[in-house]
């Protein structure tokens, strides 16, 4: 019954033209991350030729070649960025409409009169989206091995693990923010304010508390001068300790880790980096179980 009900809904996805330009606009962003990685390697292998000349002329050796000490995936460290701004809103938006229609069109009611759980119902649901999350992330993957073998011209199979493990990160880190959107549609009486409830959550986690636990003054963070006379840094110190509760810090050192564009940490720090991800999506989930067991679907979410 699980999987019917994921069939079903995945096929409404299909069809909502919201989820569609979302998918198309990952796939953009994936481009242009390529895009940008190889107008980077252009423009820096023209500059490395140019000075390989020059040295030469002078009679002097030539400089090492600055992409022998880069790895591959770095042309792709933008996507750190686009995923947790990007990927998380569509997650939310597939995530809201995955509940919310069913409410809006009083649908759960005679679903209910037959052999299905509610349970089963909301498993159905998630699984849907983690398809479509899955089926996003697997595009914007096969958009990331055209884009470095147009650069590299080859990609060696630790490279091609390396860039599936980045992917499925991300897909476990989206799936937190489907899951927001599953929980505030259960929670809100209107619509409207279910989406614009789980867009604040969105703000907190991916600018709020980012910012609250970088252990840095506001106004350090974009000029980062020394301290004015009088000043006490402890409070952010002491905030900067709740920095392991962060989910968009731990997903980018963890992305970091993967792409090799930081420094490389022990495996038992990286695990623990990913356990706030999963720790989010597996509380999210019992909340989501609990909350669509006590949800009322007499009554249906209105846009008023």
């Amino acid at each position: 019954m699980i999987t019917t009900i994921a069939s079903q809904q995945s096929q409404l996805l299909r069809r909502q033209h919201v989820t569609l330009v979302g998918l198309a606009t990952m796939l953009a962003v994936t481009a242009m991350a390529g895009i940008l990685g190889w107008s980077s390697h252009h423009t820096i292998v023209r500059v490395f030729d140019e000075a390989v000349r020059l040295q030469a002329a002078a009679g002097q050796p030539a400089p090492a070649n600055p992409f022998l000490l880069k790895p591959n995936l770095s042309l792709l460290s933008n996507m750190v960025v686009y995923i947790p701004l990007i990927g998380s809103l569509l997650a939310l938006v597939v995530g809201h409409l995955a509940l919310v229609e069913d409410q809006g069109q009083a649908t759960g009611r005679l679903l209910f009169t037959r052999q299905v759980t509610r349970s089963q119902y909301v498993l159905g649901k998630i699984l849907a989206c983690t398809r479509f999350l899955a089926v996003t992330m697997a595009a914007c993957a096969l958009v990331s091995v055209a884009a470095l073998v147009v650069v590299n011209r080859a990609l060696s199979a630790s490279d091609v693990g390396r860039l599936a493990g980045f992917y499925v990160l991300s897909w476990a880190y989206l799936t937190v923010f489907a899951l927001v959107g599953m929980l505030t549609a259960l929670l809100a009486r209107r619509r409207s304010l279910a989406l614009l409830s789980a867009m604040g959550v969105w703000l907190v986690i991916t600018f709020v508390v980012p910012q609250f636990t970088s252990g840095l003054r506001p106004t350090q963070s974009l000029n980062p001068l020394t301290e004015p006379v009088g000043t006490s840094q402890a409070f952010f110190r002491a905030t900067q300790r709740a920095q392991p509760l962060s989910i968009v810090e731990q997903y980018k050192t963890v992305s970091g880790t993967i792409l090799g564009t930081a420094p490389n940490p022990t495996t038992g720090d990286t695990l623990l980096a990913i356990v706030p991800i999963v720790s989010a999506a597996i509380l999210l989930t019992l909340l989501v179980l609990w909350k669509v067991q006590h949800h009322d679907y007499a009554r249906s979410v209105t846009d008023e």
